[in-house]
């Protein structure tokens, strides 16, 4: 054996990453992010839009109680059940985007819009709605109402149909 095969240098890859690796897999990370990140953000949007949906679901349930009670509608928030603001409720969210009671960010407002005998007839009626607040603003489908007849709608600035908010 002789003794330069002892003190030849093979020729091995250095342990580690490379540069160029680094840059590809960030690129990769970037574009999963970038397709990634617009959906999460619709599907939190939907998922509060159902949260929406359901106080205003409620609100017209203790409506139809306080009609019952009251051979009348409500004109604030304040005279139906559960309910202390006048104005609006405001449903909040917190960091986790859980629905909360105690501090968070407003994402709908729930007022009573109108009870407006003349524009129903001889029948009393009412139309409730939530305004959509800071980042929810921003969402396909803009302020939900719902009337005393059950007519939904939604208002707002993008073509989504109503069909698909409701």
């Amino acid at each position: 054996m002789k003794l330069t095969q002892f003190f030849t240098l093979r020729h091995t890859r250095p342990n580690g990453v490379t540069l160029m690796e680094l840059v590809a897999v960030m690129a990769i990370i970037a574009l999963l992010a970038a397709i990634a990140y617009p959906s999460y953000v619709g599907q939190i949007r939907k998922s509060r839009r159902a949260v929406a949906k359901s106080v205003l679901l409620d609100t017209a349930n203790r409506q139809e109680q306080y009609f019952f009670d009251n051979r009348a509608y409500a004109d604030a928030m304040n005279k139906l059940t559960g309910y202390t603001s006048s104005a609006s409720i405001t449903i909040l969210f917190d960091k986790n985007n859980i629905p909360t009671t105690v501090s968070g960010d407003a994402l709908y407002a729930v007022s009573v819009a109108a009870v407006d005998v003349a524009a129903c007839g001889a029948a009393p009626c009412f139309k409730l709605q939530a305004v959509p607040q800071n980042d929810q603003a921003n969402d396909a489908c803009g302020t939900f109402t719902i009337t005393s007849s059950n007519a939904r709608d939604v208002s707002n600035t993008t073509s989504t149909p109503a069909s698909q908010c409701w």
